[in-house]
């Protein structure tokens, strides 16, 4: 899978869960159909992790001295989610650049969050889920 498709994959689900940890998505929407089916959710924890790890493996992945400006139009564009246009005036390049920084900035990243395990992000969360079921189990054999 591409590097740029890998970003925003990840950028979907934190999204979501920044969202969700800010409490701007509700565990019952009424204007949805009850059959809309099941929406799960992490844990607010490791929710939390994961957020916090896209960020940091974002802005370790940019931090060279000559990407400065690549850098903060992450932070502008992508984690604060800024509307298009006022993001070109924040990040002060014309749309030109601003657009190729973009995809500078996906490749760049997509491929750091495959180095690190945040994608794809199910299986971030599923391993975490695995390990602690084991050290629960293992935990309930110790006691006995």
């Amino acid at each position: 899978m591409r590097a740029e498709h890998v970003f925003d994959i990840c950028l979907e689900r934190y999204r979501g869960l920044r969202a969700f940890l800010r409490g701007q998505m509700r565990a019952v929407k009424l204007d949805v159909p009850a059959s809309s089916g099941y929406q799960w959710r992490p844990d607010r924890a490791r929710a939390a992790e994961y957020v916090a790890d896209f960020e940091l493996a974002g802005e370790r992945a940019l931090d060279r001295p000559s990407w400065k400006g690549r850098r903060r139009l992450f932070v502008i564009y992508f984690l604060r989610g800024v509307e298009y246009r006022r993001a070109i005036a924040l990040v002060g390049v014309p749309s030109g650049t601003f657009d190729w920084w973009v995809t500078q900035v996906k490749r760049t990243v997509g491929r750091e969050f495959e180095r690190v395990g945040l994608f794809p992000p199910g299986r971030y969360f599923h391993e975490r889920e695995i390990g602690r079921g084991k050290r629960e189990q293992e935990s309930a054999n110790l006691q006995r």
